[in-house]
């Protein structure tokens, strides 16, 4: 149907594949392969959000069970971008977000959510020097800590230090983040730290 809103194979993969893989066990992985997930197969083109929000509880209470659950929600989008360096594509645009800095990260941040989905918008309301105020129309999660951690992650990715996303506000499916951070080196964009 064309109005589901679908996350895309890429991030089921980057999360559940490359950087969680070896942490889900087998009970959680019957879990998963009951809400519609079966990692023993080739992934599907897409999930429909309410399958990849209950894969996402399921990976939170598995993978990070002493862990609130804003903190493991927050750890899942860290995963997140964990898991994309290590796609091919996911090298390619990490290369790029390197070069830009924060920034120029946070500029282009609308294209960077709808690469994982056909529904997400983002929009800087307010962009200063090193803080930010981002807008998040639907943080593909049961709170906005998810998306938190990914822009974290992202920021750190993009030569960022001492990091602080703080959801300010949260209404039905949609957020306002007040970001901040410091600037650090920015780093190359192989190896195995290679950023966002």
């Amino acid at each position: 149907m064309p109005n589901e809103k679908l996350v895309f194979a890429q991030s089921v993969e980057a999360l559940f594949v490359r950087s969680l893989g070896p942490r889900i066990m087998r009970e959680e992985r019957l879990r998963l392969r009951e809400a519609g997930l079966d990692l023993s197969e080739p992934l599907r083109p897409a999930y429909l959000l309410e399958q990849w929000k209950t894969f996402l509880r399921a990976a939170a209470s598995a993978v990070f069970p002493t862990n609130s659950c804003e903190a493991a929600h927050f750890a899942l989008g860290e995963h997140l971008v964990q898991g994309y360096r290590q796609t091919a594509v996911g090298r390619a645009s990490m290369s790029l977000i390197s070069h830009m800095g924060p920034r120029g990260t946070l500029e282009r941040i609308s294209h960077n959510f709808r690469a994982g989905n056909n529904f997400n918008e983002a929009r800087v309301e307010e962009l200063k020097d090193r803080s930010a105020t981002l807008w998040l129309k639907d943080v593909a999660a049961d709170n906005p800590f998810f998306s938190a951690g990914f822009l974290t992650e992202t920021l750190r990715g993009a030569g960022a230090l001492d990091i602080r996303v703080e959801p300010i506000a949260f209404e039905e499916s949609s957020a306002t983040f007040r970001l901040a951070w410091a600037l650090g080196a920015r780093r190359p964009a192989s190896g195995p730290h290679a950023a966002i």
